[in-house]
């Protein structure tokens, strides 16, 4: 199991945004080991640890802590791939942020969760999911998610759209006055989502490239490759996978799992004990790899993990990592961070 990963599209685009600042990449490109043969591999993927880590030195290199916002300018359809063409020839705004939402995981993976595309009232909802707690390595990934959306909406329509308003769950941050610049519309801090909610009218604005039988041929590509992602996953991996997002919410039940996966739940207890598990061990196991992934990162505590793991209080995390490994988890973590050290070397 991993925590995911994210298209080299995205880090082409933050390196596209440092060379136009008229910075230097080559020493940012070494230290993450981003080859040119890497950066033009069509299936190309870094880590979602990597690729969070990569932003904050960006951020740092570029001193500006809203980057985020600003390299969402630079976003075009392409930056989608296939899922990207596919946007651009749907028959309205609507479908194509729906589609946007649907074909995510043909460009990025994310344990924590996927984005979605929901009508509110009539509205549109664009959410990228929660990457709570927050800290200086991941909320420039929901300032650009948010962003990119908007600029996109924009050039798929030709229209400069406004939405009715932005939320994001963390506090205002220090730049908070440049959301107004790239919104144009209210933008609301620590709210319980990260989403952007556009005008009824908006939705069923036509594209610029609207093409009904291109579309056609471009979701039957996007469904061939997302069909072939679903069947490399063992029936196991699609039950972590589901899993996981839940893991700090109270919606973490059997129930919600099956409905997460379409199934009946005396179908997923089934299978479940055709493989010699049930929902409560899987869940154990899924805790335990997910922990050993997280204690790699340094930029989590052991209070955050636990919080993302969904255990009440850190106490009984530690005791469950105890019981998993052997060790307490800042043991754990000393330990590896002392190996990987040696390794380099």
């Amino acid at each position: 199991m991993t925590l995911g990963d994210i298209s080299v599209r995205y880090v082409n685009l933050l390196l596209e945004f440092l060379t136009q600042q008229g910075l230097s990449t080559t020493e940012l490109k070494t230290q993450y080991q981003l080859s040119d043969t890497l950066l033009s591999q069509p299936e190309g993927r870094i880590s979602i640890p990597r690729f969070m880590r990569f932003g904050h030195d960006c951020i740092q290199l570029s001193r500006s802590p809203h980057m985020g916002l600003q390299v969402a300018g630079l976003a075009q359809p392409s930056l989608l791939g296939l899922a990207g063409l596919s946007a651009a020839c749907a028959p309205s705004l609507g479908q194509a942020l729906a589609d946007i939402a649907h074909d995510e995981p043909l460009s990025s993976k994310n344990v924590r969760g996927h984005s979605r595309f929901y009508r509110e009232q009539s509205r549109g909802v664009a959410e990228f999911y929660s990457l709570s707690p927050y800290n200086q390595y991941n909320s420039f990934i929901v300032d650009m998610a948010l962003a990119v959306q908007l600029i996109l909406a924009r050039r798929l329509t030709g229209q400069r759209l406004t939405p009715v308003a932005v939320d994001i769950e963390f506090p205002a941050p220090s730049y908070a006055n440049l959301y107004a610049e790239v919104f144009e519309c209210p933008v609301r801090f620590e709210q319980p989502r990260n989403a952007l909610t556009l005008r009824a009218e908006d939705l069923s604005r036509p594209l610029r490239q609207s093409n009904r039988v291109a579309y056609a041929e471009c979701r039957q590509l996007c469904d061939q490759q997302l069909a072939r992602i679903s069947r490399s996953l063992s029936f196991l991996d699609q039950v972590a996978d589901a899993i996981s997002p839940l893991l700090h919410t109270p919606d973490l039940t059997i129930q919600a799992v099956a409905v997460r996966l379409d199934l009946p739940v005396w179908t997923l207890q089934r299978k479940l004990k055709q493989q010699g598990t049930t929902f409560t061990q899987l869940l154990d196991n899924t805790r335990r790899e997910l922990a050993l992934i997280y204690l790699r990162d340094e930029g989590y505590t052991i209070g955050e993990i636990a919080y993302l793991l969904g255990f009440t209080y850190p106490n009984a995390f530690q005791r469950a990592f105890k019981r998993w490994t052997g060790e307490a988890p800042g043991d754990y973590r000393r330990r590896k961070a002392r190996n990987d050290s040696s390794e380099a070397y």
